[in-house]
């Protein structure tokens, strides 16, 4: 019953739809151009990754009786998600984006949306 009136898989569900809307926002913001466009789409990056580390932190508080190391792998993941955007950001800004930290930032997404579907399940 916990789970129909809006419980963990609410907080997942929220974190899934900020995931996917992040992914946009960083493939938007890793193609442009212009460095100003860079700028304002790395601020929108930002505030996503971090509602989904406070989302994943609600996430672990909820389920850490059951499952407590996924949970706080989870949380590792979002902050690992955070540093890759940062990193990544960086080198499109040096006009040298490097395809391992590409590839390692959507190894973090998939991972992510992975352990958080395992958690609230």
């Amino acid at each position: 019953i916990k789970y129909l009136l809006g419980g963990d898989i609410m907080w997942a569900s929220l974190t899934l739809i900020m995931l996917f809307i992040y992914i946009a926002v960083t493939i938007i913001g890793i193609t442009r151009v212009s460095v100003k466009r860079v700028i304002q789409w790395l601020i929108a990056s930002r505030v996503i990754y971090i509602l989904i580390l406070i989302t994943q932190i609600v996430i672990t508080i909820r389920v850490s009786d059951h499952r407590f190391y996924t949970a706080i792998f989870a949380d590792v993941l979002a902050v690992l998600l955070g540093g890759l955007t940062e990193l990544n950001y960086t080198n499109k800004q040096q006009n040298h984006l490097i395809n391992f930290n590409v590839i390692g930032l959507i190894i973090v997404i998939i991972a992510l949306i992975g352990i958080t579907i395992y958690n609230v399940i």
